[in-house]
């Protein structure tokens, strides 16, 4: 995203929280990319900028956009001025439809030039896969306030070790108990860069994060006993050279609340 246009442009970050379909079953699953742009405004014109972008979605929103994108803010670290703004989901040809839309929405790139554009300092953009097969999206899923994502950014050459190790504990999640209305995950990767995936978890309110009686350990070790399990998730941990933790706040007045 640059300062000649809003168009939303490909151009990773894999904060993967979203306004969802209701996902019920992997057959019905919706369409597997996103795209996200992350802006981090100037320094003291945070205010400024918020406005501005509150005032330009519902500009889009008013001019057509065919894509409902939503807002996000982090609440973790030290860097909590950024602003996630994503739209989920859809395919490639998709992507160049709405990119030929875009390109001849003049009026709507103007504005963005003469009102977001002077309070930005940097955009990162970036586009992801869901692994809808091995997610669990239940009803209500999409629409909740926070989203806890964990980035895992995989060491070269074990890409295939965690990819084995996620679908396995992912199928055992979904065939064996663990999914439930209650429990909703999202797997996702990102575009581009370094292999980096995500596991985004949504939560209605803070109440929600506390554990269970159960964690997945536990629940992974009862059915597979503790060596195997143990032995799995050394696997799963032991193909990625860190983890990142963020919690993202849904921002609805910032939001397009549906496409037109």
């Amino acid at each position: 995203m640059t300062k000649k246009s809003m168009n939303f442009i490909p151009a990773a970050l894999a904060a993967l929280f979203l306004m969802l379909p209701v996902l019920l079953h992997a057959d019905d699953a919706p369409p597997p990319l996103a795209e996200m742009w992350v802006v981090t405004p100037k320094q003291g014109q945070g205010s400024e900028f918020r406005k501005a972008l509150a005032d330009h979605m519902a500009f889009r929103a008013e001019h057509g956009d065919p894509r409902a994108w939503q807002v996000y803010t982090p609440m973790l670290g030290d860097d909590l001025g950024r602003f996630a703004i994503r739209y989920c989901c859809f395919t490639w040809s998709d992507q160049d439809s709405y990119q030929a839309w875009s390109d001849s929405a003049e009026k709507i790139n103007t504005h963005f030039n003469e009102n977001v554009a002077p309070h930005s300092e940097k955009w990162a953009h970036y586009f992801e896969s869901m692994d809808w097969g091995n997610s669990h999206w239940a009803e209500g899923a999409g629409a909740a306030k926070y989203y806890a994502v964990t980035e895992f950014n995989i060491k070269p050459g074990h890409g295939q070790d965690f990819d084995a190790a996620r679908d396995k504990m992912s199928q055992i999640a979904l065939n064996q108990g663990w999914a439930s209305t209650e429990r909703s995950w999202l797997w996702a990767s990102t575009i581009g860069g370094k292999p980096q995936e995500s596991i985004i978890i949504p939560h209605q309110n803070f109440a929600s994060f506390e554990p269970g009686k159960e964690d997945f350990v536990t629940f992974l070790s009862r059915h597979l006993g503790a060596e195997q399990a143990a032995e799995l998730l050394q696997q799963f941990s032991g193909a990625s050279w860190s983890t990142d933790y963020q919690i993202w706040e849904f921002q609805p007045d910032l939001s397009i609340t549906s496409g037109n």
